[in-house]
């Protein structure tokens, strides 16, 4: 029941994103009226405005892409994932003691994950922001929430959030077949032929591993 709750806040803060964009359309929609009613005066002001609107916005594109590593390297960390392998201690869970996905699409990160092992309870939803630099990638989570105990009755819920977001940059490097990606405590290791990662301490240590189930759109 507590993992539906964390996952319904997930889900509520992703509609509240959408019913703002609904919102700015609206009032675009009520401008577009008001300069329809009074066009022999705003016109052309409204059409330079427009095309020098489009114009930067080309140009801010054209600038995110530049920054962006090749489309091949973005291709292999975007997508959703399935949760696999949970390492504990020294057992390592699969399913169905274990279940999870991590989403990485359009800007945005979502991770679900969940288990009740034979010695304790982990349910956890959170969302948050990512970003590319020209070698590297960067995110964090806006919200995310916690059940952690030695059983499901026993869990404690904890609430974590920033605003702004506290990111983690990764540096991006090929290491044979594999595409890895670097930060100060986590290691990201990508099977690109496999169509897995493993994701670690910076220390080397298994923590989850992860199976591609979804690619990016066109």
């Amino acid at each position: 029941m507590a993992e539906c709750g964390a996952t319904t806040t997930v889900t509520r803060a992703f509609s509240g994103r959408m019913v703002q964009a609904i919102v700015d359309q609206v009032r675009g929609r009520g401008i577009a009226g008001m300069a329809h009613r009074h066009r022999e005066r705003r016109t052309p002001v409204l059409a330079a405005l427009g095309l020098a609107a489009v114009a930067a916005l080309g140009a801010d594109r054209a600038s995110a892409q530049d920054l962006a590593p090749s489309a091949d390297i973005r291709a292999v960390i975007e997508g959703t994932w399935e949760l696999v392998e949970w390492h504990v201690g020294d057992l390592v869970l699969r399913p169905p003691e274990m279940e999870g996905r991590w989403m990485v699409h359009d800007g945005l990160v979502m991770a679900t994950r969940h288990r009740n092992g034979p010695n304790d309870f982990e349910s956890t939803a959170g969302y948050g922001e990512y970003r590319w630099g020209p070698m590297t990638w960067t995110y964090g989570y806006e919200r995310s929430e916690d059940l952690r105990g030695p059983s499901p009755d026993d869990a404690r819920l904890t609430v974590t959030g920033s605003d702004p977001i506290r990111m983690s940059t990764f540096r991006i490097s090929r290491e044979g077949d594999m595409l890895v990606l670097d930060g100060e405590r986590l290691r990201w290791e990508y099977d690109v032929p496999g169509r897995t990662f493993l994701l670690k301490t910076s220390g080397g240590r298994p923590i989850r591993k992860y199976r591609k189930i979804a690619w990016p759109g066109p």
